[in-house]
This record gives C-alpha cells, sequence and structure tokens, in this order.
C-alpha cells in the first residue's frame, strides 16, 4: 500500500476514535499522556523555529571585516 493509503487509513482511524470521545475527551484513556505530549513536541519546534530566525547567524558572520 502506497504511502497516502496509509494515511488515508490512519486518519479515518484517527476520525472514528475521536469521534467516539467528542463530547468528554477526558475519557479517552491516554487523553492527558497524548496532551501533554503534543503540547511538549509543539513547544520544542515552535522554540527551535524562532531561536534559529532570531539567533542563527551566516556562516562568514565573523569572517566579515
Amino acid at each position: 500500500m502506497k504511502l497516502v493509503g496509509w494515511i488515508f487509513l490512519f486518519l479515518i482511524f484517527a476520525g472514528t476514535v475521536a469521534a467516539q470521545y467528542w463530547d468528554d475527551p477526558a475519557k479517552f484513556p491516554a487523553y492527558y499522556f497524548v496532551y501533554g505530549l503534543l503540547g511538549c513536541l509543539l513547544l520544542l519546534f515552535v522554540t527551535k523555529v524562532v531561536a534559529k530566525k532570531s539567533i542563527m547567524r551566516k556562516e562568514d558572520y565573523y569572517d566579515r571585516s
């Protein structure tokens, strides 16, 4: 099965699981674990992008006179 098929299958599965717990997501067994993990990953990537834009210098930054 191609990658697109696997992604489509995963989205259907995730949608089915989400629909079951839509009214009270805290009933989902690993809700707080997934919520915390996704929050930490989001914070990590946002910080990486912000730091790269604000701190990184060009390769020849110190060689320029």
